[in-house]
């Protein structure tokens, strides 16, 4: 065994000790990295599949002063990882009301599936610039997932709107899934040229959706756990990631282990 003399020679200190002590460092540094990295990978992986994308079949329409035009808006997403399925979409199109008028928002058929019903709302804040649909699959069937017409918007072309270009946009939309993870929406406006124009006639400010007072459902008004009842209370219906829970738990052991280990040495010393 070697052993180093300090300058005053009083204290003898076991130079496989220090080495020790070293390499219980760095393997816990190791195993702090690796969990961070499971933790960032799961993240992520959990971010990636829950996105759902709302986008009008044509992103520029021609129209004149006077005329109606028709845009079919699809919905894809394929739902949340453990096979979550959209439950419910609320579409928000927002728009510039001295431009456009007469605005509806018809349902699509993407919602549907056997032995379930669509409940459906349309809410029109036309001062306010604002077309609201909301759909629930009741009872919710596991949801729905793949890509698909959500709804038709019909707006009318102000007679005396001037010529330039206008937007229709969606992005105040939410999507909800089965379960309790969140999902994220992206969206694509529709662009109005009006009689030939391509300058911007200018933006419209728009209030929050949440603060626009809604058409009461056609069925149970006021209840918005339709299609959840089967969830128990104290589970959150969602699924753990693939080898997340055994890899933060077999690093979590391994990490108690090693400082144990230099605990023991400290007191052998």
């Amino acid at each position: 065994m070697n052993h180093e003399m300090d300058a005053a020679g009083e204290h003898c200190v076991d130079s496989s000790t220090i080495d020790r002590h070293g390499l219980v460092g760095i393997a816990i540094a190791v195993v702090l990295a690796l969990l961070l990295s499971i933790l960032t990978i799961a993240g992520t992986a959990a971010a990636i599949d829950q996105v759902a994308i709302v986008s009008p079949d044509r992103t520029t329409v021609e129209a004149a002063p006077g005329e109606t035009i028709e845009i079919d808006v699809s919905l894809r997403s394929q739902g949340g990882h453990g096979g979550e399925g959209v439950e419910a979409v609320t579409l928000v199109a927002r728009y510039h009301p001295d431009h456009l008028e007469r605005i509806s928002v018809d349902r699509g058929a993407w919602l549907e599936g056997d032995e379930t019903e669509i409940d459906a709302t349309e809410t029109i804040a036309h001062e306010r610039g604002t077309a609201i649909l909301e759909q629930r699959r009741d009872p919710a069937a596991g949801g729905t997932t793949g890509t698909g017409t959500i709804a038709t918007v019909t707006v009318r072309i102000a007679e005396d709107a001037p010529a330039g270009t206008t937007t229709i946009s969606f992005g105040e939309s939410e999507v909800d899934l089965t379960g309790d993870w969140p999902v994220a929406v992206v969206d694509e406006s529709a662009t109005v040229a009006i009689d030939g124009g391509n300058e911007s006639l200018g933006s419209f400010d728009h209030p929050d959706p949440d603060e626009i007072d809604r058409e009461s459902p056609g069925s149970s008004p006021g209840d918005d756990s339709a299609g959840s009842g089967s969830e128990p209370a104290d589970e959150d219906g969602s699924e753990p990631v693939p080898g997340f829970s055994g890899g933060v738990a077999i690093l979590a052991v391994l990490l108690v282990a090693l400082r144990l280990a230099t605990a023991r040495d400290g007191h052998r010393e």
